[in-house]
């Protein structure tokens, strides 16, 4: 039977300075809201908008992250092994200070009835190369404790046997990194890939009753569209 575990999900870079947000993110995305406030053609449906500046504009930085982490999953899912069934209900972990790590993405993962022959295939196709890989991985050094082992025949107990989610997580992203070395660089790419940061620039509570206080005393007029126009002989 299939088995399902709750596992970090490789390559995800966070939201401190990465591929998927970092600190010009919101920036450039309020940036480009407000040029189109200031057009012209939206300036004459919405004149109200003209005195807008960037500070009236703010970011939901929570319904970002959120659409992010969800695209990243349908991403690494759609490139996953054959063994992973499916990959549900995404959860970022987010370190209270970004001093020694990112945000973390887990996730429900559902592996195939034959997980365990698979995965034993793998290691014994690349067992140098793994041999290699968790050596210099996952050995501590000075500003790094490791807390998984780094010999590769060590690996078998705690994949198999323990089923520890840690293994299984970190064997799946060298199936993966096996296949594709581009592989990081081309989930954080797909995950953006249908995101538009300006869906999440929003008016402030404060600019909406400036805007308000401004029509209010005729500083602005709203557009009327039932107003005739005169049309130029």
């Amino acid at each position: 039977m299939s088995k399902i575990f709750n596992i970090q999900i490789p390559f995800f870079p966070g939201f401190y300075e990465s591929s998927l947000m970092n600190s010009d993110t919101s920036y450039w995305a309020i940036q480009e809201e407000l040029e189109i406030y200031l057009q012209a053609d939206y300036r004459k449906e919405h004149p109200e908008y003209q005195i807008l500046t960037e500070d009236d504009l703010d970011f939901r930085y929570s319904d970002y992250k959120h659409d992010v982490a969800e695209a990243f999953l349908e991403a690494w899912e759609n490139r996953a092994p054959e063994i992973v069934l499916s990959a549900e209900n995404p959860s970022i972990d987010s370190p209270r200070y970004y001093n020694f790590r990112n945000d973390e993405l887990f996730a429900d993962v559902e592996l195939r009835d034959d997980w365990k022959d698979v995965m034993h295939q793998f290691i014994a196709s690349n067992y140098d190369w793994l041999q290699e890989r968790i050596r210099e991985d996952w050995t501590s050094y000075d500003g790094f404790m490791s807390f998984m082992s780094n010999d590769i025949d060590e690996w078998d107990s705690h994949l198999f046997e323990e089923e520890d989610e840690r293994y299984i997580s970190t064997m799946l992203a060298y199936m993966m990194y096996r296949e594709n070395k581009e592989i990081r660089n081309d989930l954080a790419m797909s995950a953006l890939e249908d995101i538009y940061a300006g869906c999440y620039v929003f008016i402030t509570d404060d600019a909406k009753e400036r805007i308000k206080e401004a029509v209010e005393n005729g500083e602005v007029h709203l557009y009327d569209p039932a107003q005739l126009e005169l049309p130029f002989v």
